[in-house]
């Protein structure tokens, strides 16, 4: 077995004089080691420091007065046979487009949303059972066949709502949906309440950062939520008396939509 007491005195010359340089190595090495842990301990511990978040949410809204009205008007035809029930309802559709040219209504603005023929059913009672076998209960019969075209007006001129609701039932329309309110440049009101709302974001985090005793770093974070909705005819009031023939002119009123914006914002701080 080899070992230091049974080397030569050269072996022992040349080991004694790496033992030294060997021991100063290992311990660098710790020193090494413990300050590499010691820095990447520190700037984990400075970054999460740093990176500590606070979310803010804010507000804004904005109220208009909507600048468009959708108007859906529907011409039902129904007859004995789907031809004479086509026929019938493309006179009466056109009667109903003629007028909305007539009235300044653009092309563009009038678009067919819905065409559908439906066969119409008379459904027969069960017969008596007085013996049996029972008598088969004899099925439905088509009697009728229903054609429905349904179109989407915008109106730009809400002025000429009223005249219109009334126009459309004239020239042929025997179905009409609620008149529903709109805005056309709904993006540049929907910044403004974007805008309105990161104020008041931006001015309670101040506040709050005040209160807390704590500085504010960079925005790291936004999101939004919110927007607005139609409004449907606020009212429906008939124009004059409800004697004669005529049907009163319905009187729609607009009122007013609201676009919000809700924001959240996220900062750093110290």
């Amino acid at each position: 077995m080899f070992s230091i007491q049974t080397t030569s005195s050269e072996v022992k010359k040349i080991l004694g004089g790496y033992s030294s340089p060997l021991l100063v190595g290992a311990v660098l090495s710790v020193f090494a080691v413990a300050f590499w842990y010691g820095i990447t301990g520190w700037k984990e511990f400075r970054s999460i420091r740093e990176t500590q978040q606070i979310s803010i949410s804010g507000e804004g809204k904005v109220s208009v007065k909507p600048d468009i009205a959708m108007l859906n008007a529907s011409v039902v035809s129904e007859s004995k046979k789907i031809k004479d029930a086509q026929l019938d309802n493309t006179r009466r559709t056109g009667a109903v487009m003629g007028f909305l040219q007539e009235q300044g209504i653009a092309e563009k603005d009038i678009k067919s949303v819905n065409y559908s023929i439906y066969p119409q059913y008379q459904y027969f009672d069960t017969p008596a059972c007085l013996a049996y076998p029972c008598p088969p209960r004899k099925p439905p019969e088509v009697v009728s066949y229903q054609v429905r075209h349904t179109i989407e007006i915008k109106i730009r001129d809400l002025e000429k709502v009223d005249d219109l609701l009334d126009g459309v039932v004239t020239a042929g329309a025997n179905e009409v949906g609620s008149v529903s309110f709109t805005i056309e440049n709904e993006d540049r009101v929907k910044a403004e309440a974007r805008k309105k709302a990161i104020e008041d974001a931006k001015a309670k985090a101040q506040v709050l950062s005040r209160d807390l005793g704590v500085r504010l770093g960079k925005i790291v974070g936004f999101s939004e939520s919110g927007g607005g909705f139609p409004i449907f005819a606020r009212a429906l009031e008939a124009k004059g008396g409800f004697g004669g023939d005529v049907a009163p002119t319905p009187q729609v009123e607009p009122g007013e939509q609201e676009i919000q914006s809700s924001v959240t914002i996220t900062y750093e701080f110290r």
